[in-house]
């Protein structure tokens, strides 16, 4: 029995590996603030510092309480050290444990499972979350990762009693909280299951001491008090104009349209179950709140389909067979009962176990076959960047928000940029302001252009409205197929060279800075 349980172990967690290592060759587009992070990595591993100021705007920045910089300098040390496949690679690694621990806490204490339903929900699962599917190596990744492990370990110490398992917990948040303000959802985590098992009438004061052990392990930081503070700031402010903080279920595109289905699904099997809350209130008090987290934003969404997973998956193996026995009580025919059999025999096997061998070997073929497009970057600006660069067009560079990062990766020191998507950590509210009212044409867009903000250089998408009110000392000097770069006129030249159109030397000069950190510089910087 135990050689059969790891035959079938081994062949569900290929077939998982296989179906995220798909998922990242066909959806690889990079995350607008990657370039950002790469910068920031770099001043570690290069000077021995972090930036605690913003050295590549022209707009005024408050000191920057980067609550991502652990993980700058782990995204810096592979890009620099095993490149663009090492951060392939990563991906794939932490997407990888978060559905494997996902299953693990989920059979802690099921006796026998229905084994045909891990492959029916973990692939219905992954590709719900276009948070995890859709991107590149992002920080929020290792949020997620570090959850799925507190919940593995909290339900190791619930249901079996290992109570030294505690003790981990704050050595995790020690990184987590130094590498993604979403460490809170840790502390979230251990405050619910302090409340959940005080109302079960369980020892629940263990679960208080972890808590305020995880709490005080913050305070190890760069910044000190005023990085706890940030975090706990950051993580409840609004931000209406950005696409992941609005809720999946109020959003245009059809990305979420699976994650609606499941989360729906999800929730009426919560709402089923709930009348069994009084023998275990840390369960729906967590689920509860997960379902309302990711209901709320979209970058919230893996909450509730992990938990879900975890805490639902013993409810619906229960609800499945009793369904199939009320209705073989209820058949009398012995034909409509083996027909009965038939449907449940291929639910149960031919449809999962022939389905897990053919999207593996479509796995096979994609990953042969299929090679990672750098060539535009997904809706970075290319070629107006490479432009810039090869006529030697040097001075401040407006530019979208989602747009950057990138700039300062590429043109830094001889371009400044207005901000990035940083703009709650390091850019006052009055410069983001400007910004959403310049690009939406609103009353009082014409202030950024003048001082102390005028831009030399301004980086327009096409569809734009602006760009029927640029005032005549702006030109446009070169078009592509999303954005319009206009110069002011004293920086204009009577003749430019045009970037390349090889897809090749985009791809090879990928993730090429435009300036290397060196100690020399630690002064100046």
């Amino acid at each position: 029995m135990e050689n059969k349980e790891l035959k079938y172990n081994i062949c569900f967690y290929l077939y998982v590996l296989s179906m995220i290592t798909t998922s990242a060759f066909l959806s690889n587009n990079i995350d607008p603030d990657f370039w950002a992070r790469i910068l920031q990595g770099d001043a570690f591993w290069k000077l021995g510092q972090i930036f605690k100021t913003d050295i590549f705007s022209y707009t005024p920045t408050h000191v920057w309480l980067d609550h991502e910089w652990g993980a700058s300098v782990l995204f810096s040390f592979i890009l620099n050290h095993f490149g663009y496949w090492g951060i392939f690679g990563v991906r794939i690694i932490i997407v990888f444990l978060i559905f494997y621990f996902t299953f693990k806490t989920a059979k802690l204490d099921i006796d026998k499972d229905l084994k045909f339903f891990d492959i029916y929900i973990f692939t219905f699962a992954l590709i719900s979350l276009p948070t995890l599917l859709g991107s590149c190596l992002r920080c929020h990744f290792i949020t997620f990762l570090f959850f799925t492990i507190f919940l593995y370990l909290l339900e190791r110490v619930r249901k079996k009693g290992e109570n030294k398992l505690l003790f981990i917990l704050p050595a995790i948040m020690l990184f987590w909280s130094n590498a993604h303000g979403g460490c809170v959802a840790g502390l979230g985590v251990l405050a619910i299951y302090s409340l959940g098992e005080a109302l079960n009438k369980k020892p629940f004061k263990k679960y208080l001491f972890t808590l305020f052990a995880c709490f005080l392990v913050m305070f190890i930081n760069p910044y000190g008090i005023d990085y706890v503070k940030f975090i706990f700031m950051a993580s409840t402010m609004p931000r209406p104009n950005i696409t992941e903080w609005i809720s999946p279920f109020l959003s245009p595109s059809g990305l979420f349209t699976l994650f609606k289905i499941l989360y729906s699904i999800f929730f009426i099997v919560l709402l089923f179950k709930i009348k069994d809350y009084k023998n275990d209130f840390t369960k729906y008090i967590l689920l509860f709140v997960c379902a309302y987290l990711s209901y709320k934003y979209i970058k919230n969404t893996p909450f509730f389909i992990i938990t879900s997973i975890i805490f639902l998956y013993k409810d619906i193996c229960a609800g499945y067979n009793n369904y199939f026995n009320f209705i073989y009580r209820h058949i009398k025919e012995p034909a409509q009962k083996q027909k009965t059999q038939d449907c449940v025999r291929i639910t149960e096997n031919i449809l999962p176990y022939g389905l897990m061998p053919l999207l593996f070997a479509y796995s096979l073929i994609t990953f042969f076959m299929i090679k990672p497009d750098l060539y535009y970057l997904y809706e970075q600006p290319v070629k107006e960047v490479e432009f810039l660069k090869i006529n030697d067009l040097r001075g401040r560079v407006l530019a979208p928000l989602d747009l950057g990062s990138y700039i300062a990766y590429k043109l830094f020191p001889n371009n400044l940029i207005y901000m990035d998507g940083r703009y709650e950590e390091v850019y006052f509210d009055k410069e983001k302001e400007l910004l959403d009212k310049f690009y939406n044409a609103q009353e009082g867009w014409e202030e950024i252009l003048n001082e102390p903000y005028k831009p030399d250089y301004i980086i327009i998408p096409v569809n734009a409205v602006i760009n029927d009110y640029i005032p005549d000392n702006y030109k446009a000097v070169y078009k592509t197929q999303w954005n319009n770069l206009y110069s002011v006129n004293d920086k204009l030249k009577d003749k430019y060279i045009h970037p390349s159109e090889d897809k090749n030397y985009y791809t090879k000069n990928a993730f090429k800075k435009g300036f290397e950190l060196k100690k020399a510089d630690k002064k100046t910087l």
